[in-house]
């Protein structure tokens, strides 16, 4: 099982520098904020390294089979949540903080239930991988360092399209949380 968590590992850091870097037909337009990009890959590269660390200290007798299968299963959703919000956005996607040249205000696909569900997706990733490789420190990364990090370029990528769009994107945030999906289409409005 152990090489399985490696193999899983392995391919998982492929597709994600595929699906990061790979160049996708866009348009035009003006990076904001261009110390937020290296900021999540420094964060991110060290969680990972820490992950592969975990896997190394794994041993087959302390080995939990439902927290691997839970982490693996996080991590394929956050995958197909990942890749159904890049490709709603299309041309508009962008790894950076950055408004296009005739930018729309996408609100279809997962952004009718949260407005980021790109970094909804990097969340579940984190945990998911933390979890496969039983590591806490893996985890304290997570939830202490890069979802902070995730929060905060959140933050400002919203900063930045609500100068874009003002009133849409006000109403947009009345009606969508931010992070975290209603279960039952409350009116109220949701921060997170």
């Amino acid at each position: 099982m152990k090489i399985a968590v490696l193999m899983f590992l392995v391919l998982y850091a492929v597709e994600r520098l595929l699906e990061t870097f790979w160049k996708r037909e866009k348009v035009a337009g003006e990076i904001q904020i261009p110390y937020s990009l290296p900021l999540i890959i420094a964060v991110y590269v060290s969680l990972y390294l820490v992950v592969f660390y975990g896997w190394f200290r794994l041993d087959e007798q302390s080995f939990r089979r439902p927290i691997v299968m839970t982490g693996t299963i996080l991590v394929i959703t956050s995958v197909i949540g990942r890749n159904w919000a890049i490709k709603t956005l299309g041309v508009f996607h962008s790894i950076h903080i950055e408004i296009r040249n005739k930018h729309d205000l996408i609100q279809s696909g997962p952004y009718q239930y949260v407005r980021n569900p790109y970094y909804l997706s990097n969340i579940i990733e984190a945990i998911g991988l933390a979890l496969m490789v039983g590591s806490r420190l893996a985890l304290y990364i997570s939830v202490l360092v890069y979802v902070p990090v995730l929060v905060h370029r959140m933050l400002l990528e919203e900063k930045s399209l609500s100068q874009k769009f003002g009133a849409s994107f006000v109403k947009y945030e009345q009606q969508v949380p931010r992070i975290i999906p209603r279960l039952f289409h409350a009116k109220e409005r949701s921060e997170f």
